[in-house]
């Protein structure tokens, strides 16, 4: 049964919806303006690939943390934009802390508070989807998680060129600009239609979290994110910087890599409804981990930028569908719990990823990093393979 806010005609829910992709424009290109120098500037403040992955993975554990609270708290509200108010401003105050922080204590602190707001992609997600009818959740996420990637791109190709024109403090202080232009954006959104409440406690909770097809979907995103966060979003930048990467050319290889996530965002989920989603997730899964092992074989910047951006192929196909898949997992009035469920376990590979590949780069070498990145993100391909995942159409 669909489910669409009564009061909204035609016209001003395709308005609400384009209104609020913009709020979620805004929100990314805060959350990632800085994300192709943050850690290089890290590994200047802090002198150590082992503490560069300590601060890349304080962004996560709030994450992890916070993300079931407030996928439950959401479901329990029919209010949700303060939330969604609140991830922006926190967002701004994380760059501004980026900014002036004067050691790595602080900056792995501003960091975590960027992570707080990042949790609030729960309610973004959700609040979304109430714009559109339940049996359209799925090309739903797939459209904003494609203004998603564009943010990306627009803000970390923006960033590196101007990180190298103005230096690193003006890529947090510009990121704490975008994401108050997200905030008054937003004041011009009506909430979509709250679904009748079934707010999961006890074991209503626990039947949601434990829905087998959240397990798998959940499972599948925690190894995505580990080579996520161990590669493009940590250790892809160190490497390029290593063989004569610019600030600017930081930037477009990062551009590059979400760019090509972005369409693959927009067109995975209509692919997976044509040939099933355990077809999808394989090719993704193959994308992404053969250019994974290509890495520490590209001798050149422009090397680098080309695998990469087929990397980013696999990588977009793959959050895409899996989290249409949590999506998929639970009803209306639950789904916020369940997103919440689901980002809360790949945040443990947000966490993992960064902190285990800052130890292996200094224990053995960077190349081996990828090398594990890419064998877990083969495994998602294996994963996939599992009935309940073939089963979906």
């Amino acid at each position: 049964m669909s489910h669409r806010a009564p009061t909204f005609t035609a016209q001003c829910l395709t308005r609400q919806r384009n209104i609020f992709l913009i709020v979620t424009f805004f929100y990314w290109a805060s959350l990632y303006f800085y994300v192709p120098i943050l850690p290089v500037h890290a590994e200047n403040v802090s002198h150590s690939l082992s503490l560069v992955g300590i601060i890349i993975a304080s962004y996560a554990l709030p994450q992890l943390l916070l993300r079931i609270p407030i996928g439950l708290y959401f479901d329990s509200l029919t209010r949700r934009k303060p939330l969604v108010a609140g991830s922006l401003i926190l967002c701004s105050v994380g760059a501004l802390g980026l900014a002036v922080a004067p050691g790595p204590a602080a900056l792995a602190m501003a960091r975590a508070a960027t992570g707080i707001g990042a949790s609030g992609w729960v309610v973004f997600t959700v609040f979304f989807t109430g714009y559109y009818p339940t049996d359209s959740s799925a090309r739903a996420i797939g459209t904003i998680n494609a203004v998603n990637q564009a943010a990306l791109v627009v803000a970390t190709g923006s960033g590196g060129m101007v990180a190298e024109a103005a230096g690193f403090a003006a890529c947090f202080l510009i990121a704490a600009a975008l994401s108050l232009v997200g905030f008054v954006v937003l004041l011009l959104t009506r909430e979509p239609g709250a679904p009748t409440r079934t707010h999961a406690k006890g074991a209503g909770f626990v039947s949601v979290a434990t829905h087998p097809l959240l397990v798998a979907a959940a499972l599948m995103a925690l190894l995505l994110q580990f080579a996520n966060f161990a590669s493009v979003f940590g250790f892809v930048p160190v490497y390029g910087s290593r063989i004569g990467a610019s600030s600017s050319q930081l930037g477009v290889i990062t551009m590059l890599t979400l760019g090509a996530s972005g369409i693959a965002a927009y067109v995975s989920v209509r692919l997976a409804e044509r040939t099933g989603y355990t077809a999808a997730l394989v090719v993704g899964a193959a994308v992404l981990g053969v250019s994974l092992l290509l890495v520490p074989h590209s001798p050149t910047p422009m090397w680098l930028a080309l695998v990469q951006f087929v990397s980013g192929f696999g990588r977009g196909m793959l959050a895409t569908l899996l989290m249409a898949l949590s999506i998929r997992s639970a009803a209306v009035g639950t789904r916020a719990t369940a997103m919440g469920v689901y980002q809360a376990v790949y945040a443990i590979g947000m966490i993992a990823g960064p902190v285990a590949s800052g130890l292996i780069a200094d224990a053995v070498e960077l190349a081996v990093v990828f090398q594990v990145s890419a064998a877990l993100s083969l495994a998602i391909g294996v994963l996939a393979l599992l009935p309940v995942v073939r089963s979906v159409r």
